[in-house]
């Protein structure tokens, strides 16, 4: 039996993902599956940038606002629930676009990542967030780095609880994580869409324009009403945007300071992200600071159009 066919669109924060993956899915019938690790919580909205219900209209969009705040989705989950959205688009013989810039996650569905099959340590993990809670994070994730340098040039190391798994998964298993997460058989037949810059100060100032719109909409109000609801949470902590702003709320910066601070951990998310990306020599790469958006949506759906044709 032939392959599921699945058209995956990813890159760095801000390249115009979210605006393209709604035009393929409108113009041949397609639904999209959010491939972003703060999309999938409730409340996270303005901030990280989730499409908005008005850009949601008339496209189906999976595996948004499918967890709490409080919950601890994994990859595991997410490639659960992404494989069952994808048989069911495809039953509908709609074309399933996985789009989004969380590299972990799209290797979980899409390249026959495994995830190592090691369940919670509780006291283990306690364990550990107390030597953070103690020492700082910085403490964990140079624990990380001699255990698996590999999966530690991958994580940030205020993302405690990606540090504390791959700990847990090393401690317990007495092996790598980076090794146990090996390949399967690719499970679809993937059409990879890149969107990058060249020039790395054109990245920077769609980042500083977004931040700019995202303020207008009411993203300081955003934080605001997580933190009453859940304080300083680890999501919140480790989530652009919002821990700079926590961080003004809180009397520990000025609005400016954040910000910048914000601009800044965006710029480096773009970085980590394209590590990623630039492991998988499938993506076919298109460049928003070099040819129009328009003229790159057009190209890419021609190429899509050759490579998808529904049954009907």
């Amino acid at each position: 039996m032939s392959k599921q066919k699945v058209l995956a669109i990813v890159g760095p924060t801000c390249t115009g993902k979210t605006a393209l993956s709604i035009k393929v899915a409108k113009e041949l019938g397609g639904e999209i599956i959010c491939a972003d690790s703060r999309n999938i919580y409730k409340y996270f909205d303005i901030g990280s940038a989730k499409p908005t219900l008005d850009e949601r209209q008339g496209v189906p969009h999976h595996l948004i606002d499918v967890a709490e705040p409080s919950e601890n989705f994994t990859a595991a989950q997410f490639r659960e629930l992404g494989t069952r959205a994808i048989e069911e688009i495809s039953a509908r013989e709609n074309l399933p676009i996985v789009c989004g810039g969380t590299g972990f996650y799209t290797r979980a569905l899409l390249e026959g990542l495994s995830i190592p099959a090691v369940p919670p340590q509780d006291d283990l993990r306690k364990n550990l967030a107390s030597e953070a809670d103690e020492k700082g994070n910085e403490f964990i994730y140079e624990k990380l780095s001699q255990l698996d340098p590999e999966t530690a040039i991958r994580l940030n190391a205020n993302d405690r609880f990606r540090v504390i798994r791959a700990l847990e998964v090393c401690i317990t298993t007495g092996k790598r994580f980076s090794e146990l997460a090996g390949s399967r058989e690719l499970p679809y037949e993937t059409m990879w869409i890149g969107l990058t810059v060249t020039d790395r100060s054109k990245l920077r100032s769609l980042i500083e324009k977004r931040l700019a719109e995202q303020m207008e909409l009411g993203m300081l109000d955003e934080v605001k009403m997580l933190l009453s609801k859940y304080g300083r949470s680890q999501k919140i902590m480790n989530t652009v945007n919002y821990r700079d702003l926590t961080a003004y709320l809180a009397g520990e910066q000025s609005l400016e300071s954040a910000l910048e601070g914000a601009i800044t951990h965006n710029y480096q998310l773009a970085r980590r992200q394209m590590m990623w990306f630039k492991s998988n020599p499938e993506i076919h790469w298109f460049y928003t600071d070099e040819t129009p958006r328009e003229k790159i949506a057009e190209e890419i759906l021609g190429r899509v159009r050759k490579f998808w044709k529904p049954s009907s």
